[in-house]
């Protein structure tokens, strides 16, 4: 099993670049399922409409629009280790137990620029905030306690990693001359 180190490598690599592994903002659906497999459906965003659509590879939870998009994911880090989709379709266990002060150090031996972002009324937690490409952002939210009834530690811990952009304002229709290709959710 791949240890922390890994997962902090791929971590500073997506602060820095917006990517993790093919993961990126604006990947197509298509191209990510020829790659790592078929996504699991979990299903419509919004109660009312179809698109945005949620789908996964393993633990990688994505956000896609009706023009199959990648416009969004999340990783939640809290669980302990994550299962991160292979090139081959498979996937990989991480152990993902990240404190602050390892991902400092990592973040600032590559070079990182971040804005550290609070919250009034989440205590207790910090999101450092990248714009690794126009329009791209990433945020690796940090917690001071492993859950709600901890005493806060000492080295805060890696909670959640999100990539999300701005660019994608209108969504083209589908082609319906195409054939159907299975995500029409």
């Amino acid at each position: 099993m791949p240890g922390v180190t890994d997962f902090l490598a791929r971590v500073t690599v997506l602060a820095t670049t917006g990517t993790l592994g093919g993961l990126r903002y604006d990947a197509s659906l298509p191209e990510l399922a020829a790659r790592y497999g078929d996504p699991w459906h979990g299903g419509r965003i919004h109660r009312e409409s179809r698109w945005p659509h949620a789908f996964g590879f393993g633990d990688v939870q994505t956000v896609f629009c009706r023009c199959r998009r990648l416009r969004s994911f999340s990783l939640p880090v809290w669980q302990g280790e994550l299962e991160l989709p292979l090139p081959d379709g498979g996937l990989g266990i991480v152990d993902t137990r990240v404190t602050e002060s390892a991902l400092l150090t990592a973040l600032i031996d590559a070079g990182s620029v971040w804005e550290t972002v609070t919250y009034e009324n989440v205590p207790g937690q910090r999101t450092l905030e990248f714009t690794p490409v126009e329009e791209v952002r990433v945020g690796l939210i940090l917690t001071d306690r492993d859950s709600y009834d901890e005493p806060p530690l000492e080295d805060w811990m890696l909670y959640k990693v999100v990539l999300w952009g701005y660019a994608h304002v209108d969504c083209p229709e589908p082609d319906r001359a195409l054939p159907d290709d299975g995500w029409g959710a």
